[in-house]
């Protein structure tokens, strides 16, 4: 139980993980771009499956697009994005260019940041719940000890802690290269 509770916990880190790394920072990074949905020849295909995206520094991000009839489409997609940026068509290649983020826009997103961790600690306290709720019907049906359900339910709860010190970890990681940025 306690083994896929910690696996339910490690998902919901790489998910808020993942989730806010697409969140943008003067700072390129592929991550901005790789899930666009591009419609390629009538299926709803992420970027990353269609163009190589590589990084020049210090903010332009290039997109190499391998099907030369994809062009477009890959334009029409990063344009209706809401990455806020106006894709550049050179050759096969669309170049990217990150302006420097206004203050506004820094305090948008570490809000923004706060109500993502948020969600993912709800999500963390309802299997919890879950899991509580089944360590009390093994204690009920007598299939564990009285001692086993309390150690059960401090184990449950140091990993919830854990799991909340590594979602302010990540938090801050993230405020931090916005911050900077």
């Amino acid at each position: 139980m306690i083994k896929k509770f910690e696996e339910q916990t490690t998902k919901l880190l790489e998910d808020f993980q993942k989730e806010i790394s697409s969140f943008r920072s003067s700072r390129p990074t592929t991550a901005l771009v790789e899930d666009i949905k591009v419609d390629s020849y009538g299926v709803l295909t992420p970027l990353k499956h269609l163009a190589g995206i590589s990084i020049k520094l210090p903010n332009v991000i290039i997109i190499d697009v391998w099907d030369e009839n994809l062009l477009g489409a890959v334009k029409r997609a990063l344009d209706s994005s809401n990455l806020g940026l106006t894709p550049i068509q050179e050759g096969k290649q669309i170049k990217l260019f990150l302006p420097s983020l206004s203050a506004e826009r820094k305090e948008e997103l570490i809000k923004l940041i706060g109500f993502k961790k948020e969600e993912y600690r709800v999500k963390t306290r309802e299997a919890r719940e879950k899991l509580l709720q089944e360590t009390d019907q093994k204690y009920k049906n007598k299939e564990i000890s009285e001692d086993e359900k309390f150690r059960l339910k401090e184990e449950i709860q140091k990993l919830v802690g854990k799991t909340n010190e590594s979602f302010d970890k990540i938090e801050e990681q993230k405020k931090e290269e916005i911050l900077n940025s």
